[in-house]
């Protein structure tokens, strides 16, 4: 029963933000919560927001795809007192949602924690939730601190938080996550359409999420100039004051210390780059054969989250689809879902 109810309101809270979307309906809470969001943090521009309610409405809230996603589990499915703590990163609107949903997917209550750079959004969806079916009101709650005693914790953030959470709260089961990033592999066969699809991969948010290509793996003898050209769309991504002074502050300091750079005139090219390159910047790596590939893969494996255009670990993920996971693209690759179910 709990299932079906699960299913049956989520693919409701899911036609609603379509709806929202396509202006058909309007819902205040949300539009004022957009509003905060972008007062509070300019890179997460209005077009940035819909777009991420849109990818969560439409990849995460059909009714077919919630039945899927939850049909191995129906029989471990069950409403439970049993809490999970989630602590939300803020590098991108609403990133935490999946937290949620598979929180509340396994039929256990949520303690959120959100970002104080995004904390709007999600209790604004929330709030469309309730009025959906009032029951959800007691299965979700926000705090602004964790207790000292979790049941379980579902956290993610920087370095130096994931292993403060990793610390004190050691006796638990948990999920936790590091910073991680993406990368590309380009062979030189792909299509103009296929590299101005991964502009989408480079430049939804800013290049700021996990999923985020932020690294391209080029042959050496690659011609940078139709690559320039295919991502010059791109810019009406980040069309942002604050991504542009990021932009031209990046540039200037390699003028300045005479390093190779290629501009592609609103982010540059730059060889051996940190990984994630800061923002502005998109790091390239020249190779000569497939070796050279699966060595730099290998040696970077714990910071990559997605491989695009390329077979990596049985999964193939085409140019412009990294920012539009399905349900089961878990991150770290850790099944969060069956990870509740079996350790509460």
């Amino acid at each position: 029963m709990y299932r079906q109810v699960f299913i049956k309101d989520f693919s409701q809270l899911g036609m609603d933000l379509k709806s929202f979307l396509k202006e058909e309906i309007a819902y205040l809470p949300l539009s004022s919560a957009i509003e905060d969001t972008f007062k509070r943090n300019p890179l997460f521009t209005r077009q940035m927001q819909y777009i991420a309610l849109d990818a969560i409405a439409t990849k995460f809230l059909s009714e077919e795809a919630l039945a899927v996603w939850t049909e191995p589990y129906a029989d471990l499915i069950e409403e439970r007192d049993f809490c999970v703590s989630i602590v939300m990163a803020g590098n991108l609107p609403l990133v935490g949602f999946h937290d949620l949903l598979t929180v509340l997917a396994s039929g256990r209550r949520a303690m959120v924690k959100v970002s104080s750079k995004d904390s709007s959004l999600l209790p604004a969806i929330s709030e469309a939730l309730f009025s959906i079916n009032h029951y959800w009101i007691d299965r979700i709650t926000f705090t602004d601190n964790l207790p000292e005693v979790v049941e379980m914790l579902i956290a993610t953030g920087g370095e130096k938080t994931s292993q403060y959470f990793k610390n004190h709260y050691s006796k638990v089961p948990g999920i936790i996550r590091g910073s991680k990033s993406s990368i590309a592999v380009i062979t030189g066969s792909e299509s103009e359409e296929d590299l101005e699809r991964l502009g989408k991969d480079i430049f939804l948010y800013f290049g700021m999420g996990c999923r985020s290509v932020s690294s391209l793996l080029l042959p050496e003898d690659y011609d940078l100039g139709k690559l320039t050209s295919a991502l010059s769309p791109s810019e009406n991504y980040v069309k942002c004051d604050l991504y542009r002074a990021a932009y031209l502050y990046q540039k200037a300091i390699s003028v300045v210390s005479e390093e190779w750079f290629e501009d592609g005139g609103f982010f540059i090219f730059k060889r051996d780059t940190t990984t994630p390159p800061p923002l502005g910047v998109v790091g390239i790596y020249l190779y000569s054969d497939k070796k050279n590939i699966e060595n730099y893969i290998i040696k970077h494996s714990k910071s990559i989250q997605c491989v695009v255009n390329y077979n990596y670990n049985n999964n193939f993920i085409e140019p412009g689809k990294s920012q539009y996971p399905e349900l089961d693209d878990y991150a770290d690759g850790i099944n969060s879902l069956e990870f509740i179910l079996k350790n509460s």
